[in-house]
């Protein structure tokens, strides 16, 4: 017998079946949030039944939303390179796991990144950083990088992702962050190379890469 998705359902009868098992009033947002993370016709149904109900489905925050998850479907089926993420608590925040490229210093290495969205997402730059010590020109001790520059309104995170993975081969040191950094980079490179991998080896290798549940990002 042939696999059948929900897209195949008949419309009235998928709306039956959230009306008759979700209560509005019992529902966390965030678990609402995730049921629309399924499929495109889930997305749909969850929008079109409960949208006046939920500020989540707003009229403002609805659209934010759409792009933010249309952002993260992409991200599922294209992955930028190097680059995997995963949905935390809500379509604004999700955590990611960047692999340092084998031509870099930073080859072996293993980095998380928090990434939070703005409510006012694609109108301002969201916010990437490092959860794993990197030493590198554009990434400061707390981790933040910054992207005001790089983002627009037709910017998707995915671009982003890609650029910061392309940073680890090639950094900006006449757009640093951390100065000190974009110095050494500039004067004393086998310095800074031999740095970089002291760092990845002890932050971002063995202890990192065991104290992740690969399961999650399979």
């Amino acid at each position: 017998m042939a696999q059948r998705s929900w897209a195949d359902l008949p419309r009235d009868l998928i709306d039956r079946i959230f009306r008759r098992h979700l209560n509005i009033r019992r529902i966390d947002p965030k678990d609402l949030a995730r049921c629309s993370l399924v499929c495109t016709t889930w997305r749909c149904v969850i929008a079109n039944i409960w949208g006046k109900n939920l500020s989540l489905w707003s009229s403002a925050s609805g659209l934010i939303n759409k792009r933010v998850l249309a952002e993260y479907e992409n991200c599922q089926t294209d992955p930028p390179e190097g680059c995997r993420v995963r949905f935390i608590d809500s379509p604004f925040h999700w955590e990611g796991i960047m692999v340092g490229p084998q031509s870099s210093p930073y080859a072996g290495g293993v980095f998380l990144l928090d990434i939070h969205f703005s409510d006012q997402h694609p109108f301002r730059a969201p916010k990437v950083t490092f959860q794993t010590k990197v030493y590198h020109p554009n990434i400061d001790q707390q981790g933040r990088l910054c992207l005001e520059t790089l983002w627009g309104p037709v910017t998707t995170i995915s671009h982003v992702l890609l650029v910061i993975y392309a940073r680890f081969n090639d950094p900006d040191p006449d757009d640093p962050i951390d100065f000190e950094i974009a110095h050494i980079y500039k004067t004393q490179r086998i310095q800074f190379e031999e740095k970089a991998r002291a760092w990845t080896k002890k932050f971002a290798t063995a202890s990192q890469i065991s104290a992740i549940d690969w399961t999650d990002w399979s």
